[in-house]
């Protein structure tokens, strides 16, 4: 929960063309009930989709700070699907504890079912060329059922033919993606990438892409 005192919804700003926007016209609503998924290879990828993970851990807090009069002590329901023997830990973005990060197997069908036992609504899914996954078919009836957005993203922050994106200050974040990369390599001198030249910002860019893109994105 150490993003729930460090991050708020300011910290940040959402560009289309340029242009400054209001979060929710790039990004899905989030409440309490609502569960983010990142798709991945290698355990450190998914640092591409970090802006994205803490938008929304922000906006799960923010959520319960206005619909609880208790204080509490929560984590959202957000996970990684990482097909690779040797996850990474993303604590650091708040994904925890650490169930939450899947290893899986890199096979379509069994990373969707993987996806559909915890109810995924919102999944991340890495910029690569599309295929076409032999998934069964009660399988993907079950994931149209529950996901109602699915994003691309890009390992370096840049993926082809990116829509919109978020930007938030380099620190403390850039610490955070650093613990995550040292989780899986033990080295505390290999470096996460840079997303972006600006010193005092991560930028990391999007798209939106329509359920049935997103799987023919999945490993395997």
């Amino acid at each position: 929960m150490h993003t729930a005192k460090e991050l708020d919804g300011a910290s940040f700003e959402y560009q289309v063309d340029g242009d400054v926007v209001p979060r929710e016209t790039v990004m899905p609503s989030v409440t309490s009930d609502d569960r983010v998924g990142v798709v991945m290879g290698a355990g450190t990828e998914g640092l591409g989709a970090g802006n994205f993970i803490l938008s929304c851990v922000t906006a799960f807090y923010d959520y319960l700070r206005e619909n609880r009069e208790e204080d509490f002590f929560e984590y959202p329901d957000y996970y990684t699907f990482q097909a690779t023997s040797e996850p990474a830990d993303y604590r650091m973005l708040d994904i925890y504890p650490d169930h939450k990060n899947v290893t899986v197997e890199s096979d379509a069908e069994q990373l969707l079912r993987a996806i559909n036992d915890r109810a995924i609504t919102t999944l991340l899914v890495p910029d690569v060329s599309p295929t076409s996954p032999d998934v069964d078919n009660i399988t993907l009836q079950s994931a149209h059922r529950r996901i109602d957005h699915c994003y691309v993203y890009a390992p370096d922050g840049r993926p082809s033919n990116a829509e919109f994106s978020i930007r938030q200050p380099r620190q403390p974040a850039r610490e955070w993606f650093e613990t995550t990369v040292e989780s899986l390599t033990g080295d505390s001198e290999v470096s996460a990438p840079s997303f972006g030249s600006d010193d005092d910002w991560i930028d990391q860019q999007f798209r939106e892409v329509s359920v049935e893109q997103a799987f023919e994105r999945l490993p395997g």
